[in-house]
């Protein structure tokens, strides 16, 4: 008898009988599916299905995280024979129930143990405190991460969970949504309500095992109130089951946490002699000088350690989606930073991503100007779904005020609108047909985030809502028509055609196909803003569990730019300050999961902000790749903590902090390390006279080389000339002599000219002598006028963008912001080094299509100057015609490469930046970022 058995559920099914590690072979796979297929009468059709997404399932890994930590004695295998892994196993059951990879939840299963082992042991007595920090990706998985480890740390003996889930409170919401579902087991409404023995409403968990569920003092209508807590009549001390809080990061949240903790539960001298376990979600927001009030920003970090305290035993968790935590940077001094009772001292682990998580990476790849052609930088982010918005100015001006009445919505909005709208008919009609990742019921959304103003998000909002209605009311007139046809009578219907054929004409499916779809599909879709009037429960995908589901436009700023997740988000439409560094990550709700409608995604934004982007990017994974290096020295919380604190990119997050707070940031000084740091003059004067200026004191430095050290040798690949040893104090008084544009925040030349004259002084071995390299093979003809020297240079070809804002700058290489290529640094290596540093990676990283510049610092023994002579090149976009920039005028420019520190033990070297009054004029603090707290109209 044939069953309508799914390919999904008989994946699912088969998933469970296979090994998780290592991965079952393709005959397992087939007998494990031929014995099912004949149990519920699947056709071949079906099985075939099911054997192509269960290889898929196999496919995605995700390795096990690294851990920088103290010395700490493990105590988890001692004790694992007398665990009960209830709450764990439960969990592990549904998150394979709901479609997560076996290896991914294996992965999982292994890297929280890890973690829980690093927590202070529950049945450990008298006083002890642990303190540690979790670094995970933006919408990479962290909540899932911290549910497993609250339900490994409840199985081990935690008793009471404190959860602090940001500071808006439709996150907060939609944290406890998760937990009651991966914890609890019950919907925590209920339980609050009092009905439970009544209305005892399981969910997620609860629908696997419910001879045990989670205590719960908040639900997702309502924060923790000491009021509900007393009514409840409960001590910790009276019940068996582990306690659970999720509460926003608000001051009288905290303190009525506490006040109710100490009178409830503390003993005559004020302490609670039980384990706590506090995860601190966006630990960011807890530490010093994060929000605009710095009395508010103390009382909050106050309020979570008056928590802490109260307890005779405690770990404290933070997690962050940055390596570029406040922690670490904002704090006034080093001695300040690891004097904060909320230091990660004991611990820092940072999470690895699953292979199918769509990152920084995937959309912003670090860009090498020299290995590809000027359009590849285009045609790579168009391959990623990215698209530009270049028409919004007069719509939405970046520095709009409260006031501001939006005009026309601008093309690219519309554009953004219907992809979106014909990427839900794709899935639905990718649906019809069984593929993972389709099925009906998963929500659609997109996400508008063009303004922090409450007020201009409903008109925003408003404007959507008329074109989403004049196209829905086209499709129903029209869509059942031939597409000739359709076309024909409405104008609406063309413009979706055009849009289908530009972006997804590769989809697999036809437009005639998608036109009859469209109307049932877009009909359930609404607009909604998502701000402080609307209410946290604007967008409860939880509530939603049939057909169609969620089917959403959310339009908002800062109540969409910090932990909420928008599900099957698909389009995104993001014109925000691009100055805002320290905030784009968090912004960045387009991040996460999309297996099976990856190719339909598209993400909306300023050439500018995409520039932002692919910096964060690459500033990130230098930090991690720090992170793993000093690991494998067996480096300290506070010494990672030291080396993010003084990476040169801290200058701005720290400038815009404390402007945030009102603090006039001119004139401060901050250390800077450069060891194994790569630095260049990315950002170039755009007037004839300094640059004609800075081409004389590189022809001078040349003939001073060529005087002094002699004829250059040529590289051995003769792409440039090369002088070695060259004295660090010939070095510095190029850098003193060069103008270097003041936007630059990470090259002051004056600076470090001053710490190479420190080092002259020192007679440091690895800074008194250089290498100096000069490019020669460049495509753009020789340089003109020739360098005096007679050595002949061929100038190097760039694409440049002007930007007016003064002072004038050029960009080079537009959004990639780069000078130089990756192969650069190879002129201060030996070829056996070059062989080391590949085969090492190569072993380490095999699927790496690069090998990343610091790899090749770390190896050097001596530092590197390059000299560039460039010319630019002008365009408007891609396929532009392209003109030379001031009809081929020479741009000189500057690259330094450190090495990297090899004696973990050596003394630490520091430059000391000092921020100018242009860079406080760039990060100015402007309406559209001025805070991260919910959205107003103050």
């Amino acid at each position: 008898m044939s069953t309508d058995i799914s390919a999904e559920n008989l994946a699912r099914m088969a998933a469970q009988g296979l090994r998780l590690d290592p991965a079952p072979t393709e005959a397992e796979i087939d007998h494990v599916l031929e014995r099912l297929g004949v149990a519920f009468a699947a056709d071949q059709t079906i099985l075939l299905e099911a054997r192509k997404l269960l290889h898929a399932r196999f496919s995605i890994r995700m390795e096990m995280g690294q851990t920088i930590k103290e010395e700490h004695v493990p105590w988890l295998d001692a004790r694992r024979a007398d665990i009960e892994p209830f709450y764990w196993e439960r969990y592990r059951e549904l998150l394979l129930r709901n479609g997560w990879p076996p290896l991914v939840a294996g992965t999982l299963d292994r890297s929280m143990d890890e973690l829980l082992d690093l927590l202070g042991d529950p049945q450990t007595t008298g006083r002890w405190k642990r303190r540690g920090l979790v670094v995970g990706d933006v919408q990479s998985g962290k909540t899932a991460s911290y549910a497993a480890l609250i339900c490994k740390a409840a199985d081990a003996g935690y008793k009471m969970v404190v959860l602090l889930a940001g500071t808006l409170e439709n996150v907060r919401r939609q944290t406890q949504e998760r937990l009651d579902e991966a914890f609890v087991g019950l919907d925590s409404r209920a339980f609050l309500a009092r009905d439970q023995l009544k209305h005892k409403t399981h969910i997620g968990v609860g629908h696997i095992d419910s001879r045990r569920d989670g205590i719960v003092f908040t639900s997702r209508d309502k924060d923790f109130r000491a009021g509900i807590a007393s009514a409840l009549s409960i001590s910790l001390n009276s019940v068996i089951e582990p306690v659970l809080v999720v509460a926003k990061k608000n001051k009288g949240v905290l303190t009525n946490l506490s006040t109710w903790l100490r009178t409830m539960n503390a003993d005559r001298h004020g302490n609670i002699d039980l384990p706590l376990l506090l995860i601190d979600d966006e630990a960011d927001n807890a530490s010093i000088n994060t929000r605009k009030d710095p009395t508010e920003t103390t009382a909050i970090n106050k309020g979570i350690r008056d928590l802490l305290a109260l307890f005779t035993r405690s770990s404290y968790v933070g997690f962050t989606a940055t390596p570029f935590a406040n922690i670490f940077i904002d704090p006034s001094s080093t001695n300040e930073m690891l004097g904060d009772d909320l230091f990660p001292r004991d611990f820092i682990h940072l999470l690895e991503p699953p292979t199918n998580y769509v990152g920084m990476n995937a959309l912003f790849p670090s860009a090498d100007p020299e290995a590809r052609d000027a359009d590849d930088e285009d045609e790579e982010a168009w391959k990623a779904g990215i698209r530009t918005i270049d028409d919004a100015d007069e719509w939405l001006p970046v520095d709009h005020k409260i006031d501001h009445v939006p005009g026309p919505p601008p093309d690219t909005l519309q554009v953004a609108l219907r992809q979106f709208l014909i990427s839900t008919a794709i899935r639905d009609l990718r649906s019809a047909e069984g593929k993972e990742g389709h099925e009906r019921g998963i929500h659609r959304s997109m996400l508008v985030n063009v303004s922090r103003f409450t007020s201009i998000q409903n008109q925003v909002a408003a404007q959507l809502h008329v074109e989403l209605e004049n196209i829905r009311q086209q499709t129903r007139l029209y869509g059942r028509m031939s597409p000739v046809a359709a076309a024909r009578n409405s104008p609406a219907i063309l413009s979706l055609e055009k849009a289908f054929n530009e972006e997804f004409s590769d989809s697999g499916l036809s437009w005639k196909s998608v036109l009859g779809a469209l109307h049932d599909s877009i009909s359930p879709i609404r607009v909604q803003p998502v701000n402080q009037m609307s209410g946290s429960a604007s967008l409860d995908y939880g509530t939603v569990k049939e057909a169609p589901g969620v089917r959403v436009i959310a339009v908002g700023g800062n109540s969409l730019s910090r932990g909420l997740t928008l599900e099957g988000l698909c389009v995104s439409y993001f014109l925000r300050n691009s100055k805002a560094y320290d905030t784009l990550m968090q912004m960045g709700r387009w991040f996460g999961y999309r297996d099976g409608y990856r190719d339909l995604c598209r993400l909306w934004m300023a050439a500018d902000a995409e520039g932002w982007y692919r910096h964060v990017t690459e500033a990130t994974n230098e930090l991690k790749r720090d992170f793993a290096r000093m690991r494998r020295q067996r480096a300290t919380p506070a010494e990672f903590g030291l080396r993010v604190r003084t990476h040169p990119d801290t200058l701005l997050i720290t400038a815009r902090n404390k402007m945030a707070t009102g603090v006039n940031i001119v004139g401060e000084v901050r250390d800077i390390s450069l060891a194994g740091r790569g630095i260049e003059t990315a950002r170039l004067y755009a007037d004839e006279n300094r640059n004609r200026e800075n081409f004389k004191v590189i022809d001078r430095f040349v003939t001073d080389l060529t005087s002094t050290i002699g004829d250059p040798n040529e590289s051995p690949n003769g792409s440039a000339a090369l002088w070695r040893n060259v004295p660090a104090d010939t070095v510095g008084k190029l850098l003193q002599d060069f103008l270097v544009h003041p936007l630059n925040h990470d090259f002051q030349g004056d600076a470090i000219a001053e710490f190479l004259a420190d080092a002259t002084k020192r007679n440091d071995p690895q800074l008194s002598r250089w290498i100096v390299a000069l490019p020669t093979n460049g495509d753009m003809g020789p340089v003109t006028p020739a360098l005096s020297s007679g050595l002949a240079v061929n100038a190097k070809r760039r694409i440049v963008l002007l930007r007016q804002s003064p002072p004038q700058s050029l960009l080079v290489s537009g959004k990639k912001a780069r000078v130089g290529g990756r192969e650069d640094v190879l002129h201060a290596l030996a070829a056996e080094d070059v062989r080391m540093v590949r085969e090492a990676e190569h072993k380490a990283r095999p699927d790496a299509k690069n090998i990343p510049e610091d790899a090749f610092r770390a190896a050097m023994s001596v530092p590197l100057l390059v000299l560039y002579l460039l010319r630019g090149i002008e365009r408007e976009r891609k396929g532009a015609p392209e003109t030379d920039y001031k009809s081929g005028l020479v741009l000189p420019a500057l690259g330094l490469h450190f090495p990297g520190i090899r004696d973990p033990n050596a003394p630490k070297r520091y430059v000391s930046y000092r921020l100018n009054r242009i860079a406080q004029a760039e990060l100015e603090v402007d309406g559209d970022d001025a805070t991260d707290d919910d959205d107003s109209d103050d």
